[in-house]
């Protein structure tokens, strides 16, 4: 009979699915497929972990469009710069995100919050707003609630 490949000397008929190393019960992990040994039951890098360069530059060129085209109505409206700061930042988020593909990463975060604040900060709506404007960026791409 077969020694795990883990622990030398405990004899096992159990194979992992995958690789097909003997395993013993201290060891498998139970998945759908059957048997698996610990390296081969690890969770896969999920695909949209990292930001391609493209994806990026989409969601910069979105956030910096919104932010740009948001500044000028918090010029020309000129009323409750705060409020229409938070409504900004919120839009500047979605379009960053959604132009990136849907990710989250911090990377869209702060393209998102520095389009956002740069929208505002040309506005002449103040650094204050810029900020509050940032942060709502951030929190839109960031939170899953879309």
């Amino acid at each position: 009979m077969p020694e795990c490949t883990f622990h030398r000397g405990v004899e096992t008929s159990v194979r992992c699915v995958e690789c097909e190393r003997p395993i013993c019960p201290r060891d498998f992990v139970p998945t759908p497929v059957g048997y698996k040994c610990p390296d081969c039951a690890r969770p896969l890098p999920s695909a949209r972990r990292v930001v391609k360069a493209r994806q990026l530059a989409l969601a910069a060129l979105a956030a910096v469009g919104v932010g740009a085209v948001g500044g000028l109505l918090i010029m020309m409206l000129a009323y409750g710069s705060w409020l229409l700061s938070i409504a900004l930042g919120l839009l500047t988020g979605e379009a960053a995100r959604r132009a990136s593909g849907g990710h989250r990463q911090g990377a869209v975060v702060a393209v998102a919050a520095a389009g956002a604040a740069i929208g505002i900060a040309l506005s002449g709506a103040g650094l204050l707003s810029a900020l509050i404007g940032a942060a709502a960026a951030a929190t839109s791409v960031s939170s899953g609630r879309w």
